[in-house]
């Protein structure tokens, strides 16, 4: 039996189209799913999009909703992947683990360096991942970039390319 997900949309680069303003957040979680249809093959997923911010807008009143997300799904589900975005994905995946101190369950956050829709991003492998990673099972929250899996206390974002 497919474990069962839940990926929750924060925004980000990963969830962003290009805009006469620059690229904004507005990509929801079940879009996403659709440009990795691989997932299904590993779990089965289901989405919530708590919201459609780039990750400089997101703080302490983000973390608790994305905490609250977790904890109301908690029992539903077997774990969670968070798409956000990579300016203050490190603090999120900290501050998580902390909220979510002594839960069994996977909690995965990734993002990515270029939106979905750009030839060479790496969106797709690293939402792929990230649910191969709450599909294993592993209890705690990471951040799950490129072929790394981040404990979410360790994980710093040391560069922007």
């Amino acid at each position: 039996m497919k474990k069962r997900i839940l990926f929750i949309g924060t925004g980000g680069t990963i969830a962003s189209e290009m805009s006469d303003e620059g690229l904004l957040p507005g990509v929801g979680a079940s879009a996403l799913l659709g440009y990795v249809p691989d997932v299904a093959e590993l779990c089965e997923a289901e989405s919530v999009q708590l919201f459609d911010l780039d990750s400089t807008n997101i703080g302490p009143a983000e973390w608790l909703e994305m905490a609250r997300a977790v904890r109301e799904s908690y029992a539903r589900f077997d774990g969670f992947v968070i798409s956000h975005g990579t300016d203050t994905m490190a603090y999120t995946a900290a501050a998580l683990s902390f909220m979510l101190a002594g839960e069994r369950k996977p909690v995965i956050l990734t993002g990515s360096q270029l939106p979905l829709d750009h030839p060479l991003t790496d969106a797709r492998l690293n939402l792929l991942r990230a649910f191969a990673a709450a599909q294993a099972g592993v209890p705690g929250v990471y951040v799950c970039f490129g072929d790394r899996l981040i404990s979410g206390v360790r994980c710093v974002k040391t560069h922007t390319t």
